[in-house]
């Protein structure tokens, strides 16, 4: 399927609303909007830039430039750049790369078919954050950045205030009773995105994470979401299952990363 731009914008519009709404800052810059968020410091995809449009393109050395001083008038060691536009984000991968930048492209999918397996979904279940947090923090645990226990409660600590101010939901799935995967849900008005899919390694291949996926999605329905989306990795596995759960491409964005010097992925 093509992409569909006018779709994509739908998309991007909730995504900012939903940061804004856990941010506790938004400082404009040049291109665009910085979010932040104080009480997170750590937490990279709370602190970043966002690059309005592509009007005026700046190239990666202006970007980094105003990175290295938004963020770091922030007080913030690590970098982050997002742009919404697949060319552009293209046309400075090599330049942010020379600049120390690791850069993503994702793929944003919206569930526009019905899934192969609706049966799956009935694996699932909605739970509250205080339940899910332990299988949550093993999830966290096992991530090459956690570097430390203080990594994991921060992020995990993250996930209340996603649930406070964005309305964050929460759904699993168990074997023999024990939380082996997870996803996120964010429903306002007729739009919804499922995010932050977690399945235990030595649980996946079981259609767990489409388990809770698809009831991710059938509750966003219930509760009057006409678009459903989540965004992907373009060069990872993941996006093979939700095609098959009915999710199409409708475009592309990217996140463009720095590490600060005692981490080495971002959190």
């Amino acid at each position: 399927m093509s992409p569909d731009p006018d779709a994509l914008a739908r998309t991007l519009a909730f995504e900012r609303e939903l940061v804004a709404s856990v941010s506790t800052r938004l400082v404009p810059f040049a291109w665009g909007t910085a979010y932040l968020n104080d009480g997170y410091r750590e937490r990279w995809d709370s602190n970043f830039l966002w690059v309005d449009g592509t009007a005026e393109q700046a190239d990666a050395v202006a970007l980094a430039a105003e990175a290295e001083r938004v963020l770091g008038d922030a007080g913030l060691t690590h970098r982050e750049i997002r742009i919404d536009d697949d060319a552009y984000g293209r046309s400075v991968a090599a330049g942010l790369a020379r600049a120390g930048y690791g850069g993503d492209r994702l793929v944003v999918m919206e569930q526009r078919r019905t899934t192969d397996r609706p049966e799956a979904a009935l694996q699932a279940e909605e739970i509250d954050l205080a339940a899910l947090r332990p299988a949550l923090e093993i999830v966290l645990q096992r991530e090459p950045w956690a570097t430390s226990d203080e990594i994991v409660r921060m992020l995990a600590d993250f996930r209340g205030e996603l649930e406070r101010h964005a309305g964050a939901r929460f759904f699993c799935a168990r074997v023999d009773g024990e939380i082996v995967a997870m996803c996120e849900l964010y429903v306002r008005g007729p739009m919804a995105q499922i995010e932050d899919v977690n399945t235990l390694e030595e649980f996946r291949n079981r259609g767990l994470g489409r388990a809770v996926v698809q009831r991710a999605a059938d509750e966003a329905r219930t509760g009057g979401a006409e678009t459903v989306f989540l965004h992907a990795l373009d060069d990872d596995w993941p996006k093979e299952l939700y095609a098959k759960i009915g999710f199409d491409p409708i475009g592309y964005v990217w996140s463009f990363v720095r590490p600060s010097a005692a981490s080495k992925s971002p959190v």
